[in-house]
Order: C-alpha cells, then sequence, then structure tokens
C-alpha cells in the first residue's frame, strides 16, 4: 500500500514540470536556443512527511484515487499563485505538498496589500474555474458527468475550503491583508508604527483565528462522533490545520526574475521596442517581455519629449535592487 503511494507521488513530481506556466520559467533553452536548463529555474516538488501519513490514511478508508485527484487539483491551485506571481516578476522555486494542499513557505515580501490579495486569490479563482468547467460540459455531454463529477466536486472544495479564514490557507492570507490595511489606517491616524509591525500583528491575529477555528472543527468532530457520524476526514483535517500554524521551514520561497537575456545576445534576438512615459512603474512594463525578444524601452517626459532608452539587461538589473512599485525614470537617473 505504502509503496503504490510512494510510485504515485514519483509519477506526479515527473509530470509536474511538464504542465508548468511558461510565463513562470525563464529558462534558458529560452535565453539561448540550446534547450538547456539550469536547476534554480525550475520549479521543484517537496513532499512533506505528514502528506504521506494523509496517504496511508485515505488507503485504509478506501478512496486512495480521491486522494491522488486531490494531489493534482492542489498542484493546479499553486501553479495558479505561481502564474499570478510571475506576472508581478517573480518565480516559485518549489511547491511544498501538504496535507492540506500544495503550499509555500513564505510571503512575497515587496509588494502591494492589493497585489498579495490577487496572488492569494488566483488559487481558489482558478479551481472554481475548473469546476464551472465540468458543469458547462455537463451541460453539453451529459453523459460526462459520470466521469467528470468526482473531479468537479474535489475542485469546488479545495477551493471553498481554502477561502476559510485561517492561517497559512489563502482566506487566511486574504484576511491576513484586510487586517494589515486596518491596522495600517489606525497607524497613520495615530502615528505608529510601519508596515512591518502591521504585517506581524495581523499574522499572529490570523494565527489565533485559524487556531480557534481548529477548536471548533475538533469539536463538531466530536458531536457528529457522539451521534454515530464518524468523520476522521474532518479531524485530520483540523488536526494538519493547526499544525501549519506552527512556522517550518521549507525553502519554498518566491524570488524575482532574471529576465536579462544577456547571454542570448550571441545567438541573436529580435528587437521589441515600446514607448512609456518617465513615470511608468516597474510593474506596467513587465508585461511587455516576451519569449525570443529583447526589450527596449523608449522613454518620454510628460510632454512627450524623448529622454532616453532603456535596455532589458538594465531593467533586469535595476528590478533585482529596486522596487516592483519604482518608476523606469529612475533608471535614467542612475546611467
Amino acid at each position: 500500500m505504502i509503496e503504490k503511494i510512494m510510485q504515485s507521488m514519483t509519477w506526479i513530481k515527473s509530470r509536474l514540470r511538464d504542465f508548468l506556466p511558461m510565463r513562470v520559467l525563464l529558462s534558458a533553452k529560452q535565453a539561448n536556443g540550446q534547450g538547456r536548463y539550469e536547476p534554480n529555474e525550475k520549479i521543484g516538488l517537496s513532499i512533506h512527511p505528514m502528506f504521506f501519513l494523509m496517504g496511508i490514511f485515505y488507503c485504509f478508508i478506501g478512496q486512495l484515487p480521491m486522494f491522488l485527484m486531490s494531489v493534482i487539483v492542489a498542484i493546479e491551485h499553486e501553479l495558479a499563485h505561481a502564474l499570478s506571481a510571475s506576472r508581478l516578476g517573480y518565480r516559485l522555486n518549489k511547491i511544498v505538498l501538504m496535507p492540506y494542499g500544495a503550499v509555500i513557505d513564505g510571503d512575497l515580501k515587496e509588494i502591494s496589500l492589493k497585489d498579495e490579495l490577487s496572488v492569494a486569490l488566483a488559487g481558489p479563482f482558478c479551481n472554481l474555474i475548473t469546476a464551472g468547467a465540468f458543469a458547462a460540459l455537463w451541460w453539453f455531454y451529459p453523459t460526462a458527468y459520470a466521469y467528470t463529477d468526482t473531479a468537479c466536486f474535489i475542485s469546488l472544495s479545495i477551493a471553498l475550503v481554502n477561502l476559510i479564514p485561517a492561517y497559512p490557507l489563502d482566506g487566511g492570507r486574504v484576511l491576513k491583508c484586510v487586517i494589515t490595511a486596518c491596522l495600517l489606517g489606525r497607524a497613520e491616524k495615530k502615528n505608529l508604527g510601519g508596515i512591518q509591525n502591521a504585517e506581524e500583528k495581523a499574522e499572529k491575529i490570523c494565527r489565533a483565528i485559524a487556531f480557534f477555528i481548529v477548536v471548533i472543527l475538533i469539536a463538531f468532530f466530536a458531536a457528529l462522533f457522539t451521534r454515530g457520524i464518524k468523520n476522521y476526514t474532518l479531524l485530520v483535517f483540523a488536526v494538519f490545520l493547526g499544525a501549519g500554524n506552527f512556522p517550518s521551514r521549507q525553502n519554498a520561497v518566491y524570488a524575482k526574475i532574471n529576465f536579462s537575456h544577456l547571454s542570448a545576445l550571441d545567438h541573436g534576438l529580435e528587437i521589441r521596442r515600446v514607448a512609456v512615459s518617465f513615470d511608468t512603474r516597474v510593474k506596467s512594463v513587465l508585461r511587455y517581455l516576451c519569449r525570443g525578444k529583447y526589450l527596449i524601452l523608449e522613454v518620454y517626459d510628460k510632454n512627450e519629449r524623448y529622454r532616453g532608452e532603456i535596455r532589458q539587461s538594465e531593467l533586469a538589473e535595476f528590478f533585482s535592487k529596486a522596487s516592483l512599485y519604482a518608476k523606469i525614470g529612475e533608471i535614467l537617473k542612475k546611467q
């Protein structure tokens, strides 16, 4: 039984990189056309020991296929987060499979609360779209229900579970952003603290709420158990959700993408020129980056006077040190 779980996990890990979003991986193949991949340019997959315990549990209750399907949906969920972060210039280096889903250890520390919300909600939104797609398929092909009902149920379940306001689920991260924004509003009125202090307080509040929800779930399990309803899945989820609130080092973080393409110039690249304002933010120009093309930004002031140009390598070097919301004109000032 355990060997079957190990074989299934190995297959999932080997297939993971076949489904990675192209915006997340800026591989050496894109840069130099040689088809070579660097180790630090891949998204790795790490499996927490508790994840295997969950797999063994599902084996004993005869639901291993549903568990493996849940793993695939959880990976889809986290890749949606990774794709959303890649649009902000960040790459996820590793996905960690936990009993309550596929997670990362660490946040995007340098992005705004609004962008952090968009990244947090990308996973549940992707699962809801998947569930909706299956439901739409049933409308056109009713016979497909027998083959896709489980996938739809799991996608919908993972989306709704992750919206629970319990850290470290996505709902908990959304709640953290809301609480941080409220604390920052009070801090500005009283001239107290900064964003780091507000985030630390918000995280403590979110973890306290998570433990409160864990207690409620365990109490609910006990109430059902006394009535003869043995919902062990609810108990296991509550226990592992509580365990997820204890700090752990998984070395799975978001890092800024290096998109300089300097090595690709030896093989030749088509140039893409884009006109931008002197006050344009770095975040706004990242969408102009294309595979197989070298970006050159032509910078103009408010009176449409030409101020200079910024090459992709200069933009990449500036982005590695500056904020995502820094103005493009700051690069010209340093030249």
